[in-house]
């Protein structure tokens, strides 16, 4: 049958002309309105993404975009676009923004102009979204949100964030800002309880502050925040330690939600033990993932969206659908224990030499076909990680055509008693304590473009902020490493 109740979007099948740019492309294939027929059971769609970051350019890039961006920067402008446009052919009636809509609090003007140009493709196709709150683009102290700027009411978007200045017609409950139940779509009893990064705060009650997100009797609700899951004492949630962190309890989730689908921890699919697979038809638990890698820190793993449909019956399930992203390997990790610094350049070369590490579809759709190659080198002693580093140059050469190459130390040896625990595999029991250490330089580099470092650096001008980096990274790079406790 053909759906009479809700109004449905499709794909123009109209191709752009060849050697079009991204703006070219975006401008001349737009999304319009058509009637499309659903199964006979199926009376709502969904679609659930998070974790954009719009503005993100992962540094240490060999190269920048052809049009002048980091790559990385437009490689997320693309898979959200393909998002956009996958959404729309699906037909979701509603879409939802699980949060890091924006890398930073402040973002570039670049940035908003591109997160707009892709959303004008769901207001063409007059799709109602909602935008959550998350640790990233969270106000920091008195700041309001960058979800401010994606908060457009008479463009059909609403943002959950909260701001003491907003209009008493422009906040809505039971908590503006920190807890929000939100409607869609006007005819249908599908209720949104959107919890922000804000609303976890353990610190709302000293205000007077009380979140407690609970079912609309009757209804279908939805769980969403942004936040670290806390599942039988696991957490899941995003390795990037910027904000903070704040955990959204497992005893929410089980208060009887349809189901839950929550953003931060940068992989897809259900959290184990809470999945489809795990006998919960009901009540399940979802991440959205992220819409682009970072760094070191996120694992490979696919990039798209969740569509969640509700049926006739009142069941409420959750497909992911992936698009595109960029090639990337994780080479083997090399245990340094045992192994001269020849041989491991050995090892590294010879991976290197495997290919040129160009992907043809990636260059069609996202202007460049570098890969993106990671090497880990584990318990590394001092003198090692020194000579190591020495070797940094012909690696890149090395690398081809790769759009980024880099290196990282994984649990690397103190100066102390490196020698041993070089040559020895380490043993561990229930009473024996694993040293770890910290690379200083590294450490520095992974957050050079991250909290209040970041910003201070980001202030600076280009011909300061260069030497100031590589004086700081030198320096650190020749003190010993910190060590922790585990």
């Amino acid at each position: 049958m053909t759906s009479e109740i809700l109004p449905r979007t499709a794909q123009t099948d109209r191709e752009p002309p060849p050697g079009c740019s991204l703006d070219e492309r975006a401008a001349h294939i737009q999304p319009h309105r058509e009637t499309v027929r659903m199964t006979n059971d199926v009376i709502l769609k969904a679609g659930f993404f998070g974790c954009a970051h719009a503005g993100y350019g992962m540094r240490g890039m060999a190269r920048k975009h052809p049009a002048g961006p980091n790559i990385r920067e437009v490689d997320g402008y693309v898979t959200y676009e393909l998002v956009q446009r996958d959404m729309i052919s699906k037909g979701v009636d509603c879409q939802i923004n699980g949060g890091d809509g924006f890398h930073v609090h402040h973002p570039s003007v670049r940035a908003v102009n591109e997160e707009r140009r892709v959303d004008a493709l769901r207001i063409a196709a007059g799709i109602p979204a909602v935008v959550n709150t998350g640790n990233h683009d969270a106000g920091a102290g008195t700041s309001v949100s960058a979800a401010a700027l994606l908060h457009q009411p008479d463009l059909g978007r609403l943002a959950v964030f909260p701001d003491p200045g907003r209009a008493v017609d422009d906040l809505i409950g039971p908590q503006p800002g920190y807890y929000e139940v939100h409607q869609p779509i006007p005819d249908v009893p599908f209720y949104l309880h959107v919890v922000s990064h804000n609303g976890l705060d353990p610190r709302l009650p000293e205000r007077g502050i009380i979140v407690d997100p609970q079912p609309i009797e009757g209804g279908v609700n939805i769980l969403v925040s942004h936040g670290i899951f806390s599942a039988d004492g696991r957490l899941f949630g995003a390795d990037d330690r910027h904000g903070a962190e704040r955990v959204i309890p497992e005893e929410w989730v089980n208060r009887g939600w349809d189901q839950s689908i929550l953003s931060d921890y940068h992989t897809p699919g259900p959290i184990p033990g809470f999945g489809p697979d795990d006998g919960r038809e009901r009540g399940q638990v979802w991440m959205t993932g992220s819409l682009i890698g970072r760094g070191f820190s996120d694992e490979i793993c696919a990039r798209g969206w969740l569509l969640l449909e509700l049926t006739t019956d009142g069941r409420v399930t959750v497909t992911p659908q992936y698009v595109w992203r960029r090639p990337q390997i994780d080479f083997d990790t090399i245990d340094a224990r045992g192994k001269t610094i020849e041989q491991i350049n050995t090892i590294i070369r010879e991976r290197l030499a495997e290919s040129d590490w160009w992907d043809d579809e990636s260059a069609e759709i996202s202007g460049d076909g570098g890969y993106i190659l990671r090497q880990k080198i584990s318990y590394t002693t001092c003198g090692q990680r020194h000579g190591l580093r020495a070797l940094a140059g012909e690696w890149a050469a090395a690398a081809g055509r790769a759009a980024y190459w880099a290196f990282a130390w994984e649990h690397p040896l103190p100066g102390d008693g490196g020698l041993r625990l070089a040559t020895e595999p380490e043993t561990r029991t229930g009473s024996d304590h694993r040293r770890r250490t910290v690379d200083l330089a590294q450490a520095f580099t992974d957050r050079t473009d991250e909290g209040r470092l970041g910003a201070m650096l980001r202030a600076m001008a280009e011909d300061i902020r260069t030497p100031v980096i590589a004086h700081a990274h030198r320096a650190l790079a020749e003190l010993a490493p910190a060590e922790e406790s585990a």
